[in-house]
C-alpha cells in the first residue's frame, strides 16, 4: 500500500482549542528548544502539524529509543499467534551462543523480563556502546554478568530491546521488520520506512528505526484505536492493553554517561524517578503512555482525551522543558468546548506556516575568501582528518574532507542553505551514527574578522553541527561541534597550513 495521509480536520472541529496550541508553541519558541517537527491528532484527524524548516512532513527522521515500541509490537504479535510466550527464557532461543556456564540467573531470565527491563544487569547498554560492535550482539549480551535475579530491578537497556529482535527473527525466521510489515505496517499508508541491521541479519531493536512524524503518529493512532485500522484488527486489544499499562512499579533512570545506564544509586539522589513502564512504552501522566527516544523523538497517546501527539526533535540530555509546556499550555485545550474566535484560528494558521530554525548571520563574502580556498594538509589528530579544502563560487562553496574512510564533501551556501548527500564522518558527534550517505543542508556565513562559519543541519537526524573556521599565521584552525549528543559536544581542534 501506498502513503496514504490521516484525515486532518481543524482544530476546533475536534475540541482543541487553537488559543492552547498557539500557547505551547509560543512557550517552546520561548524556551529556545529545538523542534524539529509536531503533530497533533484527536478524535479521528489531525488538527494541528508544524515542522519547522529545512525539516518537512515527507523526510524521514531517525526516532533513537522510540523504536523499542515498534519493537514490543512485533513481539506481541508472535504472542498473539502462539508462537511465543512471556514466561520462554532467553537462553533457549540461542544456545549457540551461551557462556559455557550459564548463570541461575541468566538462565532464568524470559522475555516478559527483556520487555519490562528487568533483566537483572547492573548496568544498561546504550545503543551508542554497540553500535561500532562487529561481532555478535546476541553473544555479547549472553556474556553480561547477571548479577542479581530477573524480574526485580528496573535498568534501561537498548540491549534488551535487541534481543527482542533477535528472538523474533529467530521464531518467525524474518527480521522485525519485515514482520511487522508484512503484519500491520503496509496495511497503515505509511512511507517506507528504514531500520537498521546489527551483526547477524537483526534488527538493532533499541533504536535504529527512521520514519517521518506522521508514520509515528498513526503508530501511536494504531494503539489509541486497540490495534484496529479501518475495518482490520492487526494487533489484538489483549496486547495493546497488556504493553500499554504500568508493569513496573519502581521505574528509575540512572546516571547515563554516554554509552551505559548506571543502577540507582540508593544512597545518594542520583538518576530520575519515572511514572512507569509497560513492554517497552514509558507511563506518563494522565493516564498516557508514550515511545521515547534520546534528544526528544516522541509519540505520546493520551486515551482519556482521544489524542495523540508526534514530536521530533534536537534536544539536550534531560531536557524537561517540552513536557512542561505541553502540560501547561495544550493539554488544558483538548476537549475544551464553546466558540472559538477566528483570530485565533488565524493566528495558529501564521504561525504554523512561518516556523523555521534559525540560519547563520554574517556576511555573504568577504576580502580573505582567496586566503581559504585551496587545500590544507592537517597536523596529525584523533579524528584521523588529512586534508581539508575549500572551493568558492558564486553561491557558496564546495567544502572537503579527507579521513580514514574516504573524500567527502558537503555542498554549502552562502547565499541560502543548499541541499547535497554526504558521506562526512560524524560519528562521534551523533551518538555513534554514521550512514553511508545522508542528507544535510548547509549554510555558511562571513564574520568581521574574515572567520567562516558553518551549519549544518543533518535533516534525518537530530544533529546540527556547527564549524568554525579561521586563519592565524597562515594555519588553518578548524572547530567542529554539534547542537547535543550523548557524550562530547565538541571536537578537538584541527590545524593545518595550504598544501
Amino acid at each position: 500500500m501506498s502513503y496514504i495521509p490521516l484525515p486532518r480536520a481543524l482544530p476546533q472541529d475536534k475540541g482543541v482549542d487553537p488559543r492552547a496550541v498557539v500557547d505551547f508553541l509560543d512557550a517552546v519558541q520561548a524556551a529556545g528548544l529545538e523542534l524539529h517537527s509536531f503533530m497533533l491528532y484527536r478524535d479521528g484527524a489531525v488538527v494541528a502539524e508544524a515542522f519547522w524548516r529545512p525539516y518537512a512532513a515527507r523526510r524521514p527522521h531517525v526516532q533513537h529509543s522510540a523504536t523499542k515500541s515498534w519493537t514490543a509490537t512485533a513481539v506481541g504479535l508472535l504472542i498473539d499467534d502462539g508462537r511465543l510466550a512471556l514466561n520462554d527464557k532467553v537462553v533457549d532461543f540461542f544456545p549457540e551462543y551461551c557462556p559455557a556456564r550459564i548463570s541461575a540467573n541468566l538462565a532464568a531470565m524470559t522475555v516478559e523480563d527483556l520487555l519490562t527491563m528487568r533483566t537483572g544487569h547492573r548496568r544498561g547498554i546504550s545503543g551508542g556502546d554497540w553500535r561500532n560492535l562487529s561481532s555478535s550482539w546476541v553473544e555479547a549480551f549472553l556474556n553480561e554478568p547477571v548479577d542479581d535475579a530477573p524480574g526485580q530491578s528496573f535498568i534501561y537497556s537498548s540491549a534488551s530491546s535487541f534481543m527482542l529482535s533477535a528472538i523474533v527473527s529467530k521464531v518467525s525466521g524474518q527480521t522485525l521488520h519485515q514482520l511487522l510489515d508484512e503484519r500491520v505496517l503496509r496495511h497503515m499508508g505509511m512511507d517506507p520506512l528504514h531500520w537498521d541491521l546489527a551483526p547477524g541479519g537483526f534488527n538493532s531493536g533499541g533504536n535504529g528505526l527512521s520514519c517521518t512524524t506522521e508514520d509515528s503518529l498513526k503508530f501511536g493512532v494504531l494503539h489509541l484505536r486497540e490495534g484496529r485500522w479501518n475495518d482490520q484488527q492487526l494487533l489484538s486489544p489483549q496486547w495493546v492493553e497488556a504493553a500499554t499499562r504500568n508493569q513496573v512499579d519502581d521505574v528509575w533512570m540512572g546516571e547515563f554517561d554516554g554509552k551505559q545506564y548506571l543502577p540507582r544509586d540508593t544512597r545518594n539522589a542520583a538518576g530520575t524517578r519515572r511514572e512507569g513502564y509497560g513492554y517497552q512504552w514509558w507511563m506518563t501522566r494522565n493516564g498516557g503512555y508514550y515511545a521515547s527516544g534520546v534528544f526528544g523523538q516522541q509519540c505520546i497517546v493520551l486515551p482519556a482525551q482521544r489524542t495523540v501527539i508526534a514530536f521530533t526533535c534536537g534536544l539536550r540530555l534531560g531536557e524537561k522543558r517540552l513536557h512542561a509546556a505541553l502540560w501547561e499550555h495544550l493539554f488544558p485545550g483538548l476537549g475544551r468546548s464553546g466558540a472559538t474566535p477566528d483570530a485565533d484560528q488565524a493566528r495558529l494558521a501564521a504561525l504554523l506556516d512561518g516556523l523555521h530554525l534559525p540560519n547563520l548571520e554574517g556576511a555573504c563574502d568577504s576580502p580573505r575568501k582567496a586566503e581559504f580556498t585551496g587545500r590544507f594538509r592537517m597536523e596529525p589528530n584523533e579524528d584521523q582528518v588529512s586534508e581539508i579544502a575549500f572551493a568558492f563560487d558564486d553561491e557558496g562553496c564546495d567544502f572537503s574532507l579527507s579521513d580514514h574512510r574516504g573524500t567527502h564533501r558537503v555542498r554549502v551556501g552562502l547565499q541560502q542553505p543548499l541541499t547535497s548527500s554526504t558521506s562526512i564522518t560524524g560519528n562521534y558527534l551523533h551518538h555513534q551514527y554514521q550512514p553511508e550517505q545522508t542528507p544535510v543542508v548547509a549554510h555558511a556565513r562571513w564574520d568581521e574578522a574574515g572567520g567562516l562559519h558553518m551549519l549544518w543541519r543533518f535533516v534525518e537526524t537530530a544533529f546540527s553541527d556547527r564549524i568554525d573556521c579561521r586563519l592565524e599565521d597562515g594555519v588553518l584552525l578548524f572547530d567542529r561541534g554539534v547542537n547535543t549528543n550523548a557524550g562530547a559536544m565538541q571536537r578537538p581542534t584541527l590545524r593545518g597550513r595550504r598544501a
